[in-house]
């Protein structure tokens, strides 16, 4: 009785999701919708990564957004070295893309 007890427990701890592969994945999201919007480049790289919780929103329609700044380098068709800063705002759940935008 108390190996079932024991193995039950095991199963619920480890079912519980992890709050951590969340922001792994939003962090996914944001490099890929960043890189969709640079066309032909070479040697695309993250050197900087932040992620914040935006209390005063730009857009009145969501609270609290979570915004994610990338510092990036990549090598553009002319094989100029390109730094930028780019932004992708995430709804408050996380889930969904609000925006997203680069600055030189």
């Amino acid at each position: 009785m108390k190996f079932i007890f024991l193995f039950l427990f095991t199963i619920l701890v480890f079912s519980c999701e992890n709050n951590s592969f969340e922001r792994d994945k939003r962090q996914l999201i944001a490099k890929n919708m960043i890189r969709e919007k640079l066309k032909n480049i070479q040697a695309f790289d993250i050197t900087a990564f932040k992620e914040d919780t935006l209390h005063e929103a730009p857009d009145a329609e969501f609270k609290n957004p979570i915004r994610y700044t990338l510092d990036i380098t990549y090598k553009d068709s002319t094989g100029a070295l390109q730094n930028k800063e780019a932004f992708v705002v995430f709804t408050p759940d996380g889930k969904s893309v609000i925006s997203s935008q680069i600055n030189n």
